[in-house]
């Protein structure tokens, strides 16, 4: 009974001076389980182990009331996909403690906490933990995975209910600092930039037609169609902006996805042409070979270099793929073949081509 007071008056504590977490946790139902180590959530039900909860002070149980609330603010509980339980869950603590801590909360002593990792997603810290051994290091607050036939119904009901708690809680002047980030995130959700990048090099190997040569199969009927050049896809051009502005987590995502569209629709070759402000070097892979991607240079970013190469080799690709954060000088002009630009800034708009927000997911 002890611990259950406890727990409505951390909550309370919360409602008072920190609305935004407080309005939040009334979406939880509080149930005693003493089988959990500390705590838990699935987005539905916040269940805490007695024994731990009366370890705690009164600071450290309002702390981790709001780390479980921001598991569920965040769809940790959904987010997982087919990832190491254990080690999601260090991630997404890695991910939330520094707000919670500069939300003028305290946690438990070795609650995980890396300055490092402050900003990033869970999704960016798992990858940096990914070749670690398993941490033995306890976590002040585990999350339960959001049943499936439940996800969609619930991922809304949160989503509503944290913008109308960080319009709350600015109204009063109490939004707490990095909660603007989550709710840029529930207003613009990530794209499936993996998706995105897929179908458009699918579909520039689809009309890789040439109308210079007419197709011999309507000529007798009078009608002028385009050419198919190729049964093959063409070349794929890979152009990585190598000014420093792209992290490595990125980039070996990126690589990796290029690898797998390679096997797919084996195209001719590919180039990738590694430029800043000018183009420091290249590489060429044929359909069997392993994409790796190596980027060289380190200076400004200029992505002229880049179409002015492919010109200059006499290249006419089925499509080009730019990787950058869209920082620098555009060409005047769009070149005759398709242009996808992945975007890993996302605040910038491409003067032509198509564009799409790449970020760890």
């Amino acid at each position: 009974m002890y611990a259950m007071q406890a727990m409505s008056a951390a909550r309370r504590a919360l409602v008072l001076d920190n609305p935004f977490f407080g309005v939040l946790s009334l979406k939880l139902e509080m149930i005693e389980d003493n089988n959990r180590d500390t705590m838990a959530t699935d987005g539905k039900c916040l269940y805490f182990n007695a024994e731990f909860v009366q370890s705690l002070t009164q600071q450290e149980r309002v702390g981790v009331v709001a780390h479980e609330v921001l598991h569920c603010a965040n769809g940790h509980i959904w987010r997982r996909g087919s990832r190491n339980g254990q080690k999601w869950n260090h991630a997404c603590d890695y991910a939330i403690n520094p707000i919670v801590v500069k939300a003028g909360m305290a946690l438990p002593e070795g609650a995980l906490f890396n300055a490092s990792f402050e900003g990033k997603s869970a999704e960016e810290i798992y990858v940096l933990l990914e070749n670690e051994e398993p941490s033995s290091e306890p976590s002040c607050g585990e999350i339960v995975d959001c049943p499936p036939d439940d996800l969609p119904e619930r991922q809304a009901d949160w989503s509503s209910a944290v913008l109308a708690a960080a319009k709350h809680a600015e109204s009063a002047g109490k939004l707490p600092e990095g909660i603007d980030r989550l709710v840029q995130r529930i207003k613009n959700p990530p794209q499936d930039w993996r998706s995105i990048l897929r179908k458009f090099v699918q579909q520039s190997a689809m009309t890789d037609y040439s109308w210079k040569q007419p197709n011999g199969r309507y000529l007798h009927a009078g009608i002028y169609m385009p050419k198919l050049q190729a049964e093959a896809m063409g070349a794929l051009v890979v152009a990585v902006d190598t000014s420093g502005s792209i992290d490595e987590i990125i980039l070996g995502q990126f690589e990796k996805e290029i690898d797998s569209i390679s096997l797919e629709m084996r195209p001719e070759k590919i180039i990738v042409v590694y430029c800043d402000s000018d183009v420091r070097g290249t590489d060429e892979f044929l359909a069997d070979d392993l994409v790796s991607l190596t980027p060289k240079g380190g200076g400004g970013t200029d992505f002229r270099p880049v179409f002015k190469w492919v010109e200059n080799e006499g290249i006419t690709p089925a499509c080009l793929v730019y990787l950058t954060d869209m920082l620098g000088k555009f060409p005047e002009y769009p070149p005759d073949y398709p242009v996808l630009w992945g975007d890993t800034y996302g605040r910038k708009q491409a003067p032509w081509g198509e564009k799409v927000i790449i970020e760890c997911m």
